[in-house]
């Protein structure tokens, strides 16, 4: 898929999420094959007021990492415009609105999936970025506010008219949240109301999920969000054809090297939270997590998270089931 002048060289990619999308996280589903990656939302507001986590830490990336596209959230012109001059500054290859967030804090301000209310009012936000930055522009939807007001369609059409270059949409109203499933047929009903390449997302948890996205809607790239929480190698065509050993040899390298950056590029106050949060992601499904995420999260230091991480991931190695067979045989 070509945006703009962003070659997106694989069909699948890293969804945006708050929270979760950070540099760290991003690389290592970089390095797990996802195409171009998104940073989660940076708040035109912070940009605006000069705000250092805002600026500094949410907008960061690796050079490693481009291209990348920095998403914004923001309800007016007067802040999302010099927003987005601010993040082309930074070196962003594309800018991307954030119109599809369903949280009631930022709904409530006429961010995120607010913006999708009233399309007159929106166009000429969007037009007004579209006219103050160079690079592509691309915006994230839902299907619309709520079950009454489905309009992803009429945004999209909009959104091009206006001159934005590629549209993601997420088939879920603002009134879902993330509950039940997804609406593909809305993302190809997207898919043939406009000519700019479409990106579908929702409900992917592995690589035949996005080939099936493909074919029943049309779109010429898939974002992975939740599915790849704590299983970014869904990203890896060959992971699923590996033994059950090569898997568990691939997960533990992934894992080390996304401990390696959290600990390089956050301080340990934050990086901590975010360690044991993905730590307790990729621990997921497997024997007797629940004990251990008790045992995780009541860790005060990196080195006593990794501890009480290693002695668990040890103990799920394929290998040692292997030898207990063995030795009840």
């Amino acid at each position: 898929m070509i945006i703009g002048n962003v070659e997106v060289k694989s069909l699948t990619r890293l969804a945006p999420m708050a929270g979760i999308s950070n540099a760290a996280f991003r690389m290592v589903a970089r390095e797990c094959g996802s195409a171009l990656t998104t940073s989660e939302e940076i708040d035109a507001q912070g940009i605006f007021r000069k705000n250092a986590k805002t600026r500094y830490d949410i907008a960061n990336y690796l050079p490693e990492e481009k291209p990348i596209a920095l998403q914004i959230l923001g309800a007016d012109a007067d802040t999302l415009v010099p927003g987005a001059q601010w993040l082309q500054d930074q070196g962003a290859d594309i800018i991307d609105l954030n119109m599809g967030c369903p949280v009631k804090k930022i709904t409530k301000t006429g961010r995120g999936s607010a913006l999708m209310k009233d399309v007159a009012k929106t166009s000429k936000i969007l037009e007004a970025m579209r006219n103050a930055i160079e690079i592509p522009f691309t915006i994230k939807i839902r299907s619309g506010w709520d079950e009454k007001h489905v309009n992803a369609v009429e945004i999209a059409r909009m959104a091009e008219d206006v001159g934005v270059d590629a549209i993601t949409v997420h088939p879920r109203t603002r009134s879902q949240q993330f509950s039940g499933m997804s609406k593909w047929e809305m993302i190809a009903e997207v898919v043939d109301a406009v000519n700019i390449p479409i990106t579908g997302n929702g409900d992917v948890k592995s690589m035949s999920d996005a080939r099936r996205m493909v074919a029943e809607t049309g779109v010429e790239s898939v974002m992975i969000g939740r599915g790849a929480m704590g299983k970014p190698w869904v990203f890896d065509e060959s992971f699923e054809s590996l033994t059950d050993q090569a898997k568990y040899d691939y997960q533990t390298r992934v894992i080390n090297r996304h401990i390696q950056l959290i600990i390089e590029l956050f301080p340990e106050h934050f990086g901590l939270v975010q360690m044991q949060k993905h730590l307790s992601w990729y621990a997921g499904g497997r024997e007797r997590v629940r004990s251990f995420r008790v045992q995780l999260f009541s860790a005060r230091t990196y080195d006593e998270t990794r501890e009480i991480f290693d002695k668990y991931w040890e103990s799920v190695n394929p290998k040692n089931a292997e030898q207990l067979d063995m030795a009840v045989v």
